[in-house]
């Protein structure tokens, strides 16, 4: 729901196995455009590429990578889910044995690779998308190192926004912990909690990606950032669109020229 996939787009679901997040995508998408279903591992991938088949899914492609390396492989999405791996500390109530599995190591372990994830899925969507631009992130934790933190890390470091995230469900993200204080926008995230809602612990949110590349300090963007960002991109893509007019231009005089010279030799 809050991904709000439309049909004929380019979607990127970054952590797919074992295949529920997919197959419901690829449903509100009415089997159309693409899917790209990613997971590191490969033996993940069988319980997805059953779903598919069993379900008749026939516009995902199955991929079996690192989710850090995709924007070398793959961009121009225009929107990406990131389920991110997690502690599963909102599950606990389903599996107690987290609560002796699990260690402050483990959460600051996956933290940091959450981080890594969520720059990696910003870089694989396009800011110029006529009908996206987003990406979800979520966890079944509800542990703020890897949800608050990880969004906060994001929007420094990237040309990124928080917006609604459509759910009615849940309460606003945590905006300050002990001396660390979070952007306000934060509040706009979902926390999902057992004790309040009946269901597993949980945290989404959405970004919208308002300009491409990497910011050059770390910052939080304003309204005036933003709109700097996207005039830059804008002023960018017009001198882009000239050079390849030029190209175009002079190959086509190049091409009328030998045409010219071929008619002279004929005469």
């Amino acid at each position: 729901m809050t991904l709000a996939p439309q049909p004929n787009e380019r979607i990127l679901d970054m952590a797919a196995a074992p295949g529920g997040k997919t197959s419901y995508i690829a449903q509100l998408m009415k089997n159309t455009g693409v899917l790209v279903a990613n997971d590191l591992k490969k033996e993940r991938l069988k319980s997805l590429n059953a779903n598919i088949h069993r379900l008749g899914v026939t516009n995902v492609v199955t991929s079996c990578n690192d989710g850090r390396k995709l924007p070398k492989m793959f961009t121009k999405f225009d929107r990406c889910l990131l389920d991110a791996p997690c502690s599963g500390l909102g599950v606990i109530s389903r599996d107690p044995a987290i609560k002796v599995q699990k260690t402050q190591k483990d959460v600051n372990r996956l933290s940091h690779l959450q981080k890594e994830l969520i720059l990696a899925a910003i870089d694989c969507v396009d800011a110029q998308s006529k009908t996206g631009g987003y990406i979800v992130y979520s966890t079944c934790s509800v542990s703020i190192e890897e949800n608050e933190w990880v969004i906060e890390y994001a929007l420094r470091n990237r040309y990124v926004k928080l917006v609604e995230t459509g759910l009615e469900v849940g309460e606003p993200g945590i905006t300050k912990q002990r001396s660390k204080r979070f952007h306000p926008s934060i509040k706009l995230c979902k926390r999902i909690y057992p004790h309040m809602h009946n269901m597993d612990g949980f945290f989404v949110c959405k970004l919208r990606k308002f300009a491409d590349g990497v910011k050059s300090a770390e910052s939080i963007s304003n309204a005036l950032d933003e709109e700097k960002a996207r005039s830059e991109q804008k002023s960018k893509k017009k001198v882009e669109n000239a050079k390849k007019k030029e190209k175009r231009n002079k190959r086509k005089k190049k091409i009328n020229d030998l045409k010219a010279e071929k008619k002279a030799e004929r005469k």
